[in-house]
């Protein structure tokens, strides 16, 4: 090979590997910091989406929870992928994280918010005896220690160690909390109004409060194999069977608090109708014209 031919080669080498840097820092995505978060008037808790369709917050009790040793894939609709490491997150660690939201709601992201023990407590319609006190420190040890990764449509990939970081004041029992951004960033890829109300009136009911999160992020549910819903919620139940009679009692509940018309199984389907919100109402009208 001559000199020329030589040059020749190098001088390829090189436009190629500058036409494919080129190209990776053009894919290369910028991540703006978030600039606020949706407001929701009091009545409302806006939820990600991503924990509403997803057994992220299973609908367990506390003595069902298992501990992930290793980053696992947890079961989730279509389009969103979640692993996750620690210990296993209910409908009661939600509770906490969406109350903590709603009094971040009127700030910039990056700021802490503080709050006394007892007032997050009673907002929650709890008590405020020591068991009540530890029962809140158990769960944001829980909510700051999981690390958590979520991945949208195979794209984007949002993964952070904790839903918050905390302070807490053991004389006054005050918190001081910053919600961790890659988890805020959940916003940005969808997230439902939940009515706080309705949701009160389910507690000590998990896989009801799954179920009325879960319904309350669609306007028109459609027909669900009672295998999909056992495992999206994250169920504990060891047999269909089981949860099929634990499904009919979680909607009975729905259906006497006015989030659902009504519903049946045909086999090992169940169908749903909704009571829509007005928002709700106005989109399927909508889709109609």
């Amino acid at each position: 090979m001559d000199r020329n031919t030589t040059n020749h080669s190098l001088d390829n080498l090189t436009e190629r590997f500058q036409s494919l840097t080129e190209r990776k820092k053009a894919k290369l995505r910028v991540v703006e910091p978030m600039t606020s978060l949706p407001n929701w008037p009091s009545a409302i808790r806006g939820t990600p989406n991503a924990c509403l369709r997803s057994a992220l917050f299973a609908g367990i009790q506390g003595k069902e929870r298992i501990a992930y040793k290793k980053r696992t894939l947890l079961a989730a609709v279509d389009g969103i992928e979640v692993r996750y490491l620690g210990i296993q997150l209910n409908q009661s660690d939600l509770d906490v994280w969406m109350q903590i939201m709603h009094l971040s709601r009127q700030q910039l992201p990056g700021f802490s918010v503080t709050f006394s023990a007892h007032a997050l407590l009673t907002a929650l319609g709890r008590g405020s005896g020591k068991s009540q006190h530890e029962w809140l420190k158990e769960s944001m040890a829980r909510l700051g220690g999981a690390f958590v990764e979520i991945t949208f449509h195979g794209r984007d990939a949002f993964g952070e160690k904790g839903f918050l970081r905390y302070y807490r004041d053991e004389l006054t029992q005050r918190y001081v909390v910053e919600l961790t951004e890659s988890m805020l960033r959940l916003f940005e890829e969808g997230y439902t109004y939940i009515e706080f109300e309705q949701r009160q009136k389910l507690r000590k009911q998990p896989l009801a409060l799954w179920l009325h999160g879960f319904l309350s992020s669609h306007a028109a549910p459609f027909p669900m194999k009672i295998a999909t819903i056992h495992r999206l919620s994250g169920s504990g139940a060891k047999t269909l069977r089981d949860f099929k009679y634990r499904l009919g009692k979680a909607l009975e509940a729905l259906v006497s608090i006015g989030t659902l018309a009504s519903f049946e199984f045909a086999d090992d389907i169940v169908k749903i109708k909704r009571q829509p919100t007005p928002s709700q109402q106005r989109f399927l009208d909508d889709q109609q014209l």
